[in-house]
């Protein structure tokens, strides 16, 4: 049937961020030419005298109607709930390939929070899968502001938004600049994940600890492996921690890994003189920094280590980090995270 063009509203929902003139401007040469041969679909709006109605699909033939002063316009007409209406728009407009994912979403997301309806049912009016409407409502829910301005001018695809929307919103922009910047496909993105994730290193010393207490504290940060950075796999004075000794237990331990790196230890030579203060903090400080790096990419390995290995803990006997209580001088598991995190392979510290 033909309504008035006048008669015709845009919806108070949003169907399209705004119109393509473009398109618009396609459409109107197309009618001159050939007419109008796809009717629009609209609504009756309720209680109005008039007869009046509501554009459901069609806005861009609906203004080039407009533009070119038709009086009348080709229409199917439907009595449509709101929720309906909604669902028709994204049907007949991803149909048409006319919206744009964010735009989808942000109907879907209307439909889920406004309407209550869940993804099956969304997926019903809308003709989409349940899966299809969850991403699409994840890229407007799920992703930070600036990260989904992005996917919306198209900076960055929809299918890339929605590996990183699995991440904290706190940590999403960052994670998007580091994708970019490598030049990450989607899958390449989603396997950095759970390095990107693994963004906190502990320290821990076991002096004044048992075994067990020690296996106790790595669990409740948890830890997934123990890296022993003595330069010497024995200790003097609490046998049971040597090497031999924890690699056999740490074998009983199913949710810790333990890994001796002594070429991150620092030798007896060095040890002696610091303790007794003949080599000041600063000096002990930048030989440990020299020493970390006396090999090419030594530190660099390192990290990819400690990063593709699960949340670490560097251990080593000292039981504070840095100075306290009768404990005058730095363990070098200090300057080690510290320098880690200088680095950016990690974020955050934890001492034990």
């Amino acid at each position: 049937m033909k309504v008035s063009v006048e008669s015709v509203k845009l919806p108070d929902f949003q169907i399209r961020e705004e119109l393509d003139e473009e398109h618009v401007a396609e459409i109107r040469e197309s009618f001159k030419e050939d007419g109008q041969w796809n009717p629009i679909i609209v609504r009756p709006l309720n209680g109005t005298r008039n007869a009046e109605y509501e554009v459901v699909s069609g806005a861009h033939r609906l203004s080039a109607a407009r533009d070119l002063d038709w009086a009348e316009i080709d229409a199917i007409v439907k009595d449509l709930a709101d929720a309906d209406a909604r669902g028709l728009a994204i049907k007949t407009n991803r149909m048409q390939k006319e919206m744009k994912d964010e735009e989808v979403g942000e109907l879907c997301k209307e439909l889920y929070n406004e309407y209550g309806l869940d993804e099956e049912e969304i997926g019903e009016i809308t003709g989409m899968s349940p899966r299809t409407v969850q991403d699409k409502i994840t890229l407007v829910m799920d992703l930070a502001d600036p990260v989904y301005e992005l996917v919306k001018s198209g900076d960055l695809a929809a299918r890339k938004g929605l590996v990183v929307a699995t991440l904290p919103k706190d940590d999403q922009m960052r994670f998007v600049e580091m994708m970019q910047e490598e030049g990450w496909s989607r899958d390449e993105a989603r396997n950095q994940l759970d390095r990107f994730q693994n963004d906190t290193v502990v320290t821990v010393g076991y002096s004044g600890k048992d075994f067990d207490e020690l296996v106790d504290e790595l669990k409740a940060k948890d830890v997934e492996v123990l890296v022993d950075v003595r330069a010497s796999g024995e200790s003097m004075y609490k046998p049971n921690f040597n090497t031999d000794v924890l690699e056999n237990q740490f074998e009983n331990i199913d949710e810790i890994d333990y890994v001796h790196r002594p070429d991150f230890g620092v030798p007896q030579l060095m040890v002696e003189p610091y303790k007794e203060q003949a080599i000041g903090h600063n000096c002990f400080r930048d030989w440990y920094n020299w020493h970390i790096r006396s090999e090419e990419d030594k530190l660099e390995e390192f990290a990819d280590f400690l990063k593709d290995a699960g949340k670490p803990a560097l251990m080593c006997i000292e039981e504070f980090p840095e100075p306290e209580g009768d404990q005058h001088h730095y363990c070098h598991r200090h300057h080690l995270a510290n320098e880690l995190i200088e680095e950016d392979y990690f974020r955050h510290r934890q001492d034990i």
